[in-house]
Parts: structure tokens; sequence; C-alpha cells
């Protein structure tokens, strides 16, 4: 019997003979264009897509947990895909990286049941927010965290952030994605703000995020911790449920997709 299951909802494929495989990626997202393949431009996606092609001589399409945008980072990017099976998941570490470059780095693979999908079998995130809170800023990380030069009211931010925790409707905090959605409700799960010498990072998981939504909340704290609204606003804006109700997005440069969390897998 062949196996199958869903490549988008609602479909399915067949997987006769395939091997599921799941790459943990790591990548710099300042010279690419976002993950997912765009004409005429340099995405992760098409980078990965390339190797994985040399490898096996065949086309094959990897699917990640979800698709980060121009300039925005990943420390665990979950990636898979299904082809024959060729090496153990070490050979295809090394293989990879020996091929990729260095601005994309695969930090470790298994081999996982071929309808495995990075996507929809995702339970949760974790993504990382990073600001650097001081006058002179730094060379060596401008593409790499949102530079602030005034002081930030971290314990103002702090009571914002904890308004956020829970299950709310997080229409406000989402930009349009171009596509329908079903709810933008989602629970968050964690929110935290912790400051390390000059650096302030930013810590939230969820069940789902929307569109920029992690973006749009940094954005709506930073306002908060400027003084420029008070964390009464915030919570106003919140309640709205409205784009134009919260403040501007913070920089796609200090974002990091962090974890996605999964079922327990067998071997």
């Amino acid at each position: 019997m062949s196996k199958s299951s869903r490549g988008k909802p609602g479909h399915t494929k067949s997987f006769e003979g395939l091997q599921g495989h799941l790459l943990i990626v790591e990548y710099l997202g300042t010279p690419y264009s976002g993950w997912q393949q765009q004409p005429g431009k340099v995405t992760v996606q098409e980078t990965i897509e390339k190797v994985l092609a040399k490898l096996w001589k065949r086309p094959i399409s990897a699917q990640a947990s979800g698709r980060t945008d121009t300039g925005v980072h990943a420390l665990g990017q979950p990636v898979s895909f299904q082809a024959p099976r060729l090496h153990n998941a070490a050979v295809l570490t090394r293989a990879m990286n020996a091929n990729l470059p260095f601005t994309i780095r695969i930090r470790r693979a298994r081999l996982v049941p071929p309808e495995f999908h990075a996507r929809f079998d995702a339970q949760g995130k974790t993504y990382h927010y990073h600001i650097l809170n001081e006058p002179v800023g730094s060379a060596f990380l401008i593409d790499r965290c949102w530079h602030l030069p005034r002081p930030l009211d971290l314990a103002a931010m702090r009571r914002a952030a904890k308004l956020l925790v829970g299950k709310h409707d997080f229409a406000s905090f989402t930009s349009n994605p171009g596509y329908e959605r079903e709810t933008t409700v989602r629970t968050v799960k964690k929110l935290t703000l912790t400051k390390r010498d000059s650096m302030i990072h930013v810590a939230i998981t969820a069940d789902g995020f929307l569109y920029r939504m992690v973006r749009n909340i940094v954005g709506g704290l930073v306002k908060v911790g400027q003084g420029k609204i008070t964390v009464q606003q915030f919570k106003e804006a919140r309640d709205a449920c409205s784009r134009s109700a919260a403040p501007a997005s913070a920089p796609a440069c200090g974002l990091y997709l962090a974890k996605v969390y999964y079922p327990k897998m067998g071997s």
C-alpha cells in the first residue's frame, strides 16, 4: 500500500519510494529576498533547492516552517523535503554545507516520515528580536539588530508585553499578507524582555504567528519604551483589532526565527 499525505491542505500526494528529510537551517537574511522563491531574486529557498538538485540530480521542492521576509534571519528554520534516501543525516549535513554559501548553514539533519511537513505539522514557534539601545551603535551589528540611540523604559515595555500573553485577537499587530485568513486569534505562551549590556532581547513564543506579527508587536513596545504611547494606549490598540490603531512595524534586521515545535516523532 502506498503512503500518501498532504502537500497542501485538502490535497494528497504519494510518497512511494521516498524518504522524508528534515533540515534545521541557520541563515543570515541580509543578502536574501526572504525565504520564498521569487523571479529574478536570490532567496534562501532557491539557494537550498539548487544544492538539493545537485546532490540528488533531480528537482526537489523544499518546504520551510514559514516564509521569512527580506532581511529576517533564522537560528533554526526547519525545512522538509522528500527524496530517495541517499545519505544518512550526518553525511547529508556535511554535503549540504560543503555546497552552500556561508550565509546559510545546516545545523543538523534527520530522517523523518515521508508525510512530515515542516509547515503543516508545526505546533508553535519562538522568535527573537534584538534591539541595540546605546548612543553609538555597532558597525558589526548594523544588519542584525535595531539600533535605537536613546534610552528605552524597559519596565514600561515589560508591562505592555504582559498584555499580550494569552489568547487574543492580534488583528492590530498583523499586516495584510495578500491572502484571506481564517482567524487573527493566536495564543502567546510567553513574551519576555531581557537586557544584557546594551542589547535588549525580546523573545516571544506562540502557537502560531500572523504576517509581521512579531515586528508589529516590537514596534508597539518600542513606542511605549520611548514614552510616545502609554501602556494603556497600547492596550487600547490591542483591543481595537485594527492595524491602523497600532504603531509602525519594527525593521526586519532585528528579527530571528529561533525555534519551531513539533509533536514527537519516531526515529
